[in-house]
Formats: structure tokens, C-alpha cells, sequence
């Protein structure tokens, strides 16, 4: 393998709600023991087009790794963010860093199945601050999903305008879950330092991303929207 993993510098953004980023994972194994490593965009708004560029068969055999994935057309919904990352590479021609991993078996489940939680481990802080909007889903349980992310790669006319019509589009929410949009009060911070470096993710019907606030043990929100 060609990858050099690992966080090597903090990367911070502000003011990027609706910024369009890059993602990518390197898988490197087989079973159980393969590991998906996970790429972003070190600087936010990207062209949303530029991952196109990337032919991720190509790309695999470059690294010497067993298989890429090319996560598309994806935009950011919080207001900051701060990451522990590794050395900005290219990829051709788009630059990416080291982020973080999970298993391959979760990453492969999280992008075929809705509402499974998943875990990454990175090292993160996201910011959705107060007076801004925020979308949620609500396990019977307690648990608190938060969109990190929206994509148009299923439906190509969400905007950061429109997504409190998610619950809507929904056909495969489980059996007492809701959604809603809510208006903070105070500033929202997903620290997963306060999680031992872990969070929990899940993907809905239209491949858009949430983390948890209060799955299972998790501890990285500073409080339950």
C-alpha cells in the first residue's frame, strides 16, 4: 500500500453549511480484517463535479490497495468543522486527506443499507451553531440523528433551502422514528474526542448522512437537540 494514514495536522473550516466536498475510500484487506480508509476535501466549496475525475479501478491499482470508492456529489450541513487529518494527496487531480477509517464491512453496509449505524473512527469537531437550522431524526429510544451531510446523488433537487421536506421523500424509516427541522438555541458541538474518537453514522433512503447524538454509550454531543 501506497497510503500513508494517520492525522498529521488539523484542518479547520468555518462558514461551510451547503459547501459541496470530495469523499473516498481506500479499501485495504479481505474479511473481517479489511479496513476502508477514509478521504475528504481539505478545502471547502470543491467543484461538485471534480470527483468525476477520479476512475477509482485506476486508482486501486495505483495505491496498491484492494478497492476505491468514490463518494459523490455530497454537501456539508454544519457550520464548522476541525479535523485531525493526514497529508493532502492527489488523487487524480483531486485533493484529498487521510480522515479517518472504519471497517470495510460497515462502510459497504452503510452505503447499500438505510438507518444501520455504523462506526468511524476519526477525529472530529462539528459545529452546528445557534439560530440555524438543524435536521433531525428521533429513535423511540432517545437517540437524536443529525444530518451531517446531504447528497444529490439520488435526489438531485435537494438544497440546503428545501430539506426540511426530507421526512417526506421517506419510504424506509423504521417503525417509530421521526424527522423534523428544529431551530437551535445554542450551539450544537460533536466532539468525538469525548467518545474515545469513535462516532456513530447513519445513511437514509436518499444516501444523505447523520451522526448520532446518544447512540448506545456515545458521549460527543455536548447535549440532545
Amino acid at each position: 500500500m501506497k497510503l500513508k494514514i494517520g492525522p498529521t495536522r488539523q484542518f479547520r473550516a468555518t462558514n461551510i453549511r451547503g459547501a459541496a466536498f470530495h469523499g473516498l475510500g481506500a479499501f485495504v484487506g479481505t474479511g473481517k480484517l479489511q479496513r476502508a480508509h477514509v478521504y475528504s476535501a481539505p478545502d471547502v466549496p470543491v467543484d461538485p463535479e471534480a470527483y468525476k475525475k477520479i476512475d477509482p479501478t485506476k486508482l486501486a491499482e495505483e495505491l496498491e490497495v484492494d478497492m476505491c470508492v468514490v463518494n459523490t456529489g455530497r454537501f456539508w450541513m454544519m457550520d464548522e468543522l476541525e479535523v485531525a487529518g493526514g497529508d493532502t494527496v492527489n488523487f487524480h487531480g483531486v485533493d484529498m486527506f487521510w480522515a479517518g477509517d472504519m471497517t470495510g464491512a460497515e462502510m459497504i453496509a452503510n452505503f447499500q443499507t438505510a438507518y444501520l449505524p455504523c462506526l468511524i473512527r476519526r477525529d472530529t469537531i462539528w459545529t452546528f451553531k445557534a439560530g440555524k437550522p438543524v435536521h433531525l431524526l428521533r429513535e423511540p429510544s432517545g437517540t437524536v440523528w443529525v444530518l451531517q451531510e446531504y447528497t444529490k446523488a439520488v435526489d438531485p433537487s435537494l438544497t440546503p433551502d428545501n430539506l426540511d421536506s426530507l421526512g417526506k421523500k421517506y419510504t424506509t424509516l423504521p417503525e417509530g422514528w421521526t424527522f423534523e427541522t428544529k431551530v437551535l438555541t445554542e450551539d450544537l458541538v460533536l466532539d468525538t474526542g469525548r467518545a474515545g474518537g469513535w462516532a456513530a453514522i447513519i445513511r437514509d433512503d436518499l444516501h444523505c448522512t447523520y451522526q448520532a447524538c446518544g447512540y448506545d454509550k456515545d458521549t460527543s454531543a455536548n447535549y440532545i437537540p
